[in-house]
């Protein structure tokens, strides 16, 4: 009997172990996101924007900006070289490999962000595909220096041959943050039922009321989680990806 392949689900225990590797530097990163998620009702507050549940992702997006675009791909560019420590990304150098790289894949990432919206706001279908096929190209090209192109190609071609178990992985990831999500937002209407469901809270309360500074923070502890259990699965892809040249 042929013995099926493993699970990949303990990537999240990975990430857990991974985020306990530096933990002044997670707790720094995670009290860095609880500010920078406050910044955004900020911001509103500043371009005079009214409460409107479309505004409000809008400035968050642009206050969590300088984390999802350097300080988390930092860490696992970090954590990549002390656990592997390549030759593409080496203990002793990882910092300036990092500043050379860490730009060009942010905006792969930007570029593939906005082809996977177009796609999932169209046709649903394509959208999905996109993500599910070179999802890992921008995490490629940070950890491994590959152009964009080489990148596309090696995660479209690892995912064609192993995207069951790392789907269902990433699932697990996302469904963590769902169950988070619906937990905060029944612990908000209860503190603030005079809340507008239509427009939600407005940013002079978001500032003020502590509940938003304490969810913030658990948000931030779940995302850098989340992020260094993203960067065990792609571990674990590769591995699965070398597989056959070692044998």
């Amino acid at each position: 009997m042929r013995t099926p392949p493993p699970s990949h689900l303990r990537a999240l225990r990975e990430g857990l172990t991974l985020v306990r590797l530096h933990p002044l530097l997670a707790s720094g990163l995670v009290l860095l996101a609880m500010v920078l998620t406050q910044l955004g009702p900020a911001l509103e507050l500043a371009a005079g924007a009214g409460p409107s549940l479309l505004v409000q992702p809008i400035f968050a997006f642009a206050g969590l900006l300088p984390l999802e675009m350097y300080f988390i791909p930092r860490l696992q560019a970090q954590l990549d070289a002390e656990l592997r420590d390549t030759p593409v990304n080496p203990t002793g150098t990882w910092h300036a490999v990092f500043e050379a790289r860490w730009l060009k894949a942010f905006l792969l990432r930007l570029g593939l962000s906005m082809a996977i919206g177009l796609g999932l706001l169209c046709f649903l279908i394509p959208g999905i595909l996109v993500l599910t096929l070179f999802g890992w190209a921008p995490m490629r090209m940070l950890l491994r220096g590959d152009s964009a192109m080489a990148s596309l190609r090696w995660s479209q071609a690892a995912m064609a041959r192993h995207w069951p178990r790392i789907v269902q992985a990433v699932l697990a990831m996302l469904l963590v943050a769902l169950v988070y999500q619906i937990a905060v937002g029944w612990a908000l209407d209860r503190l603030l039922p005079t809340a507008n469901p239509d427009l939600g809270p407005g940013a002079l309360l978001r500032l003020k009321h502590p509940a938003f500074w304490i969810f913030n923070l658990l948000g931030g502890a779940m995302n850098l989680w989340l992020s260094c259990s993203l960067l065990a699965l792609y571990h674990r892809l590769e591995a699965l990806v070398a597989e056959p040249v070692a044998r």
